[in-house]
Parts: structure tokens; sequence; C-alpha cells
């Protein structure tokens, strides 16, 4: 991992209404800014394809945990699950079941902690 990562996800996500999705993803990228221990919280979008992918770092298991009990899980992020579908997750570093069983809702890879990396 990188710049104090120790847990990352890229999700592949199919949006199936391109303006409010963009609005949805505007809000939960406000309600996780000032969240402690979020170090990377991007959306990028084919309009044209319909595709997005959020890419998201976290400094520490807390950080995650903090993130999945606040807004983003209970409230502005809501309308995600009825204006897309997330395809895929693929989540890196040592997580626990519980915390990364809120992927579990979507097919998920589970990398692990990289076994060697240019930073250890």
């Amino acid at each position: 991992m990188r710049d104090g990562e120790q847990i990352r996800f890229v999700i592949d996500i199919e949006v199936h209404d391109v303006e409010r999705f963009q609005q949805v993803a505007r809000a939960c990228v406000e309600a996780s800014r000032d969240e402690p221990g979020t170090l990377v919280y991007d959306w990028y979008l084919d309009e044209k394809a319909g595709r997005a992918r959020l890419y998201e770092a976290y400094a520490s298991l807390d950080a995650l945990r903090a993130h999945t009990e606040g807004p983003v899980f209970t409230k502005v992020g809501l309308p995600l699950m009825e204006i897309s579908t997330f395809v895929h997750v693929d989540a890196y570093g040592d997580l626990e079941e519980p915390v990364a069983g809120q992927a579990d809702f979507w097919p998920t890879t589970r990398w692990g902690a990289p076994f060697v990396a240019l930073k250890e």
C-alpha cells in the first residue's frame, strides 16, 4: 500500500441514472471529506458507457469502520442502491470479517495484504 494506506477498495459500478448518480456521489464525497483516516475517496464516471469506478483508501480498520457507520452507509449514499449496481469489489488489506462483510452484498475479491511491495 502507499502513503499510509492500510485498506483499499476498487469498486466497479453500473450506473442506471447518470445525473442522479453524480449528485449522490458528490454528496458521499462531502460526507466523507472530514472523516479521520479516509485517505482517498475518488469517483470516476464514463457517462456514455454508464460505468463508474470508486477508489477508496483508509489509514486503518478503525477509519474504515467509521466510514461504514457514517452517513455514506446510513443516509446520503443509500440512493446508490436504486440508481446503480455494484458489479464487483476488489478489497485490499487485512480486513476482519465483520467489516469486510459490509461488501458481501456484491461479488468481492479479497486480496489481503501485499506479499511484497516497494514500501513495506
